[in-house]
């Protein structure tokens, strides 16, 4: 008994441990992204007046609305990370997933602006000035860039964040955005101005791609989806690794922000005890926060003579993949 209460312990140290870090890192990512889209924002607002270009004037207006989602997602990152409280058992996770949704909703808006602006400019004469100085700017911002990506990819990796992962589809493009506008620059020198109007309209397009793909999985967390399926059979391959474990049957998971949520009925012999299907429960709840970070995890023994295995209505998901 003793050992079955440090084993518990043991597990709810390592979660605190774990929400610690995620927060610390999410918020870090916070920060960064803030200083290095202001900055950002400030260049492109000088190549802006310099240049009156297309082109610069589309990435501009990206990074603007960069700023004021990174400006939000720091908001919502902070109420997202608030433990779970009386009226909110499951945590405040999902709060990550409304405001990518937001994101999604802003992109759209700002692409279909300047697809009409580019649009209109096809059919007029427009110069392009001091191109030099607006291919250094949009040089030095692109490093900026590759900079905050390098760090968020690694903040990602670690931590799984959606809010984090929609800045980083912002910041990606950028990088191809910033090299398209060097591109268009360049033929606006050699007195090809359709081509900036024309790149104007290509970073539209990846604008709403991106717009796309973010609501796309926002809406996924929104809705409750279920986890894909090789992540499922991946969680019923762990569990079957202990003899005693007959089947898993009715596996329902979801996740919201950070946080994966898991629950299952495992298939035990009949002739185990209740002490003895409890440990295999809490080794089980165990492989499964090895699996993922922030899980939280519901496990009911089911006795082989109750379960659905035995009056044959279930499959393994091993056996339907196979």
């Amino acid at each position: 008994m003793l050992m079955m209460k440090e084993a518990h312990m043991d597990s709810l140290n390592t979660k605190k441990t774990r929400t610690t870090d995620y927060q610390l890192w999410v918020k870090r990512s916070g920060y960064l992204t803030l200083t290095i889209a202001l900055t950002i924002l400030l260049l492109k607002f000088s190549a802006v007046l310099a240049t009156n270009s297309s082109s610069v004037l589309a990435s501009f207006t990206d990074a603007s609305m960069d700023l004021l989602v990174s400006v939000l997602n720091f908001a919502v990152l902070r109420y997202a990370l608030r433990p779970a409280d009386d009226n909110h058992s499951f945590g405040h996770g999902k709060a990550e997933a409304v405001m990518a949704l937001l994101q999604a909703a802003f992109l759209t808006g700002a692409a279909v602006l300047l697809l009409t602006q580019a649009f209109s400019r096809f059919h007029q004469t427009e110069v392009v000035q001091q191109l030099e100085f607006g291919m250094g700017i949009t040089l030095l911002c692109a490093l900026l860039t590759l900079t905050l990506v390098m760090a968020q990819r690694w903040i990602i990796k670690r931590t799984g964040s959606l809010a984090v992962k929609a800045d980083l589809l912002h910041y990606r493009s950028d990088l191809l955005m910033n090299l398209l506008v060097i591109v268009a620059l360049f033929f606006a020198s050699q007195n090809l101005l359709w081509v900036d109007n024309l790149v104007a309209i290509l970073i539209c397009g990846y604008l709403l791609y991106s717009a796309y793909e973010l609501a796309k999985e926002a809406l996924q967390h929104l809705l409750d989806e279920q986890l894909p399926e090789e992540q499922l059979l991946l969680i019923e391959q762990a569990l079957l690794t202990q003899p005693e474990v007959l089947a898993v049957e009715q596996l329902k998971t979801r996740q919201a922000g950070p946080h994966i949520f898991i629950q299952l009925r495992l298939v035990l012999k009949d002739d185990l005890s209740l002490l003895a299907s409890h440990s295999i429960v809490d080794k089980a709840e165990q492989q499964l926060m090895t699996l993922y970070k922030q899980a939280e995890v519901i496990i009911h023994a089911e006795p082989y003579s109750e379960s659905e295995l035995k009056h044959k209505t279930v499959q393994s998901r091993k056996e339907l993949v196979t």
